[in-house]
């Protein structure tokens, strides 16, 4: 039976849900508060190059984001990174980076390994890794496995500063299982930590790097599900701000931009402090949704007229340990370097970089001070003595970033169970699917079934 359906949020799991549930038959509405669709996947048009501000790849280890690609007819502009060997930036220099799961080495002998740690420090992670696993609590966070199993210069030296690029976050602060599920069961099951992170990365199956993105941009698949879903009858509205939402005998009055829209059922894909909000009403999932941490990130995008950029000094970028002295950035990528597509369209001497700020959840640095900043980074990385800067763009992401501390699965847990017992309701944003393309999209496709339940 058709059911009417109104879906908070225009990012790609509310693209993805609205999509699914029109080809079910439903009529769906899409409010998004913006002027735009795509959530964390935007563009921006640098130099006369439209490129990706948000997210710029999805993860090949997963099989949910290249699935929707090759629905929508995108197989096609799938393309692998040309390079893929991003550096440590730590504070007595720069480092390759070892073969690793996040941060997480799978081989103590490797020679990267004893280049970043020294051998005595190297011996001793192996040392420490050969010793007999013991039964741990799945809250247990990923730099206490790490320090436990591996030592403290594996942690500090290697696993904080990818964490720390990845996740924005202390991998001391990091739930294990929220951020690699499945690696406590692989260290019992193999006796090794750099085993089971072996083991998994393997598990995969896919060779090569971890990563592909779209030429033309991630925004490629926003244009796409956005265009598919219209088809299917979808009424996507930008600009849409919801205020709140009621839950009635017989569905749920939805109040936007001073109107109130009736449906059967309430799909949110936000994140989850604006799912508890509009929850207001509702106070099993409005406390439920209240446990989940999110941060914020900003990322800096500039054009660069250099030459000296061409051969590629830092490959495809790098992550910065927390705390260096000269570079505040947590991480940077050469864009340029990383996808043909990129370098093909700026040509020789013109380098497009992207560096991300916020840690553990804020970024401290006032918005008026980041080009100066950015540029100052770029100068030291690069040894430039003053970078041509031909165009630069910065942008903001409040509350995009899970943070997914000490008890964030049972957190997740609770807002499950909340919701499900919520009829009509189904949460699919507010990150409790983790960070990343994939979890988002798996989670957005269970939102028949949640609404069902």
């Amino acid at each position: 039976m058709a059911r009417t359906v109104v879906v908070v949020g225009g990012g790609v799991a509310g693209l993805v849900a609205a999509r699914q549930l029109a080809r079910d038959g439903h009529r769906v509405t899409v409010l998004e508060a913006s002027d735009r669709t795509g959530g964390a996947l935007r563009s921006a048009t640098l130099a006369g190059v439209a490129v990706d501000a948000g997210a710029e790849a999805f993860a090949v280890t997963r099989p949910e984001t290249r699935s929707l690609i090759d629905e929508l007819g995108l197989a096609a502009h799938v393309v692998a990174p040309r390079r893929s060997d991003a550096r440590l930036l730590l504070t007595d220099g720069m480092h390759a980076m070892p073969h690793a799961l996040l941060g997480v080495p799978t081989d103590l002998s490797e020679s990267a390994v004893i280049e970043i740690l020294g051998a005595d420090a190297a011996a001793r992670a192996r040392g420490l890794d050969s010793q007999a696993p013991r039964d741990v609590a799945v809250s247990l966070t990923l730099g206490a496995l790490v320090r436990e199993r591996m030592g403290d210069a594996v942690a500090d030296r290697i696993l904080t500063p990818v964490v720390g690029g990845v996740h924005a976050a202390d991998p001391d602060l990091v739930e294990c299982e929220a951020v690699i599920p499945g690696l406590q069961r692989a260290l019992t099951e193999t006796g090794s930590l750099a085993s089971a992170a072996a083991r998994l990365r393997a598990a995969a199956g896919v060779p090569g790097a971890a990563i592909a993105g779209l030429r033309g941009g991630m925004t490629t698949l926003v244009g796409a599900l956005e265009q598919d879903a219209t088809r299917l009858g979808v009424d996507v509205r930008v600009g849409s701000t919801v205020r709140g939402a009621t839950r009635r005998a017989t569905g749920w009055s939805v109040v936007v931009d001073g109107v109130t829209v009736e449906a059967d059922d309430l799909v949110l894909a936000v994140d989850a402090p604006t799912a508890a909000r509009l929850l207001d009403t509702e106070p099993m999932p409005r406390e439920a949704l209240a446990r989940i941490a999110v941060g914020d990130v900003a990322v800096v995008a500039m054009v660069l007229a250099a030459p000296e950029l061409d051969d590629e000094p830092v490959g495809s970028g790098l992550l910065v340990a927390p705390g260096h002295p000269r570079i505040i950035a947590k991480a940077l990528t050469h864009a340029t370097a990383k996808w043909a597509w990129i370098l093909e369209a700026y040509g020789p001497g013109r380098h497009l970089v992207r560096l991300s700020y916020g840690r553990d959840g804020r970024v401290q640095e006032n918005m008026d001070d980041l080009p100066a900043i950015a540029r100052a980074d770029v100068s030291t990385i690069f040894a430039l003595d003053e970078p041509d800067v031909l165009d630069l763009r910065i942008t903001r992401w409040d509350r995009s970033l899970v943070f997914p501390r000490s008890g964030h699965q049972d957190a997740v847990a609770e807002v499950r169970a909340a919701v499900a017992a919520t009829p009509g309701l189904a949460v699919i944003g507010a990150g409790i699917g983790g960070n990343g393309l994939a979890g988002t999209i798996a989670l957005a496709r269970s939102v028949a079934g949640q609404l069902e339940r």
